[in-house]
């Protein structure tokens, strides 16, 4: 059994951005712009941050 990948994830808020024209301003909502870990999960990742390409990624997956 696979889960879903990490890689690609989008937010709800990207998501409807990016298959809606009239909906493009929502990319400014989004607020998933870093990881959240899992606690003492090792390294897992609860929330993977926003793979929309509307974000800059810097060196902490900042906005």
């Amino acid at each position: 059994m696979s889960g879903p990948t990490v890689e690609g994830h989008r937010s709800a808020e990207c998501a409807l951005a990016a298959a809606r024209p009239a909906y493009e301003r929502l990319h400014d909502d989004c607020r998933q712009t870093k990881d959240v870990p899992l606690p003492y999960g090792g390294g897992a990742v609860l929330v993977p941050r926003c793979a929309c390409p509307c974000h800059r990624q810097g060196a902490e997956g900042e906005r």
